[in-house]
């Protein structure tokens, strides 16, 4: 019996290593993939702008906007506008491509449903919540501490607090799986260029991408380790 629960604890302290591990350094990982892919080009002669031109034109009557920024791996996608760096726009390495595409099956989602406007909702009613997490759980055990009839008023400061928190891993989980679509949508659009060797870098780069964000979300559930790093609630 002993030998079983001491299995039992081994099990859980190795899973919780490994949970941290994948909290802490996939973002170094991701980095490192990043680094390796930019260097490996597919063979033909697409550049990155052709790419988005041919896309822009077919999906969305060249509507979309190319905005140039600095800073490198903060490509993103809002308002019917690309920001991708200049690295990316000017190598046309598997990175490159794999980045626009997922950032342009953003833009899809945007212009064929609401995903992407009810998950920017979500935020910014978080944001406005969240600075009230910590005051909230720290209000409610005092008060519950206290006593009497503030007992009962503890316990629903506290659930608030605890409702801010679950907030929090929704909006993570709903990230996780808006991101898995436009990956998808992305693997659509590399599909019209590249044969299934590219498109097995391109997907072995999606899905480093997407651990990242799993990495966000395990970083909230582990912060009472005080061993995870840090994370925004609501970004």
């Amino acid at each position: 019996m002993w030998w079983g629960i001491v299995l039992v604890i081994i099990c859980v302290l190795l899973l919780l290593c490994f949970l941290l591990a994948v909290a802490n350094f996939s973002g170094e990982r991701f980095m490192e993939k990043y680094e390796e892919v930019n260097k490996q080009y597919p063979n033909n002669n697409l550049t990155p702008l052709a790419f988005i031109s041919h896309l822009n034109k077919l999906y969305f009557n060249n509507k979309l906007q190319v905005v140039q920024i600095s800073e490198v791996a903060k490509d993103c996608y809002a308002k019917g506008k690309l920001f991708l760096s200049t690295q990316t726009l000017r190598n046309p390495s598997y990175a490159s491509f794999t980045i626009i595409a997922h950032e342009i099956g953003h833009a899809f989602q945007d212009k064929t449903g609401k995903k992407l406007k009810k998950l920017n909702r979500l935020r910014k009613i978080g944001r406005l919540v969240g600075t009230l997490l910590t005051p909230s759980i720290i209000a409610g055990v005092v008060l519950m501490i206290l006593g009497h009839n503030l007992f009962y008023w503890g316990v629903a400061v506290a659930s608030f607090g605890v409702f801010i928190f679950i907030l929090a891993l929704i909006i993570k989980l709903r990230t996780i799986s808006i991101e898995k679509d436009a990956s998808k949508n992305a693997i659509k659009f590399l599909k019209e260029f590249f044969d299934e060797n590219d498109l097995k870098k391109c997907k072995s780069f999606l899905n480093d991408a997407r651990l990242t964000y799993w990495a966000d979300f395990l970083k909230i559930c582990l912060g009472w380790t005080t061993m995870s790093r840090k994370t925004k609630l609501f970004n």
